[in-house]
């Protein structure tokens, strides 16, 4: 099932949408995005951690570096000798 909506929207978001082949999906899917965040918040808050616009700035702008060459090796490894 489907429902239609009208909604109004910044210029700089109106003019990403223009460019996407499925507006409705575009939108679909960002907003996914955005339940499935929340539903994260939750969980962590759950289990003891505060989350905070701070904690998650710092933790966007770590996540944001690429992973070392070795850590990756690491990584790989590791999954290799647990299948």
């Amino acid at each position: 099932m489907t429902t239609k909506r009208s909604v109004s929207l910044p210029d700089d978001v109106a003019r990403y949408l223009d460019q996407q082949p499925n507006i409705s999906a575009a939108i679909a899917d960002a907003v996914r995005l955005q339940i499935a965040a929340g539903r994260l918040e939750d969980v962590l808050r759950r289990v003891g951690m505060d989350v905070t616009d701070e904690g998650k700035a710092r933790w966007r702008s770590r996540l944001a570096q690429p992973i070392p060459a070795e850590v990756l090796a690491e990584g790989r490894r590791i999954l290799d000798e647990a299948a």
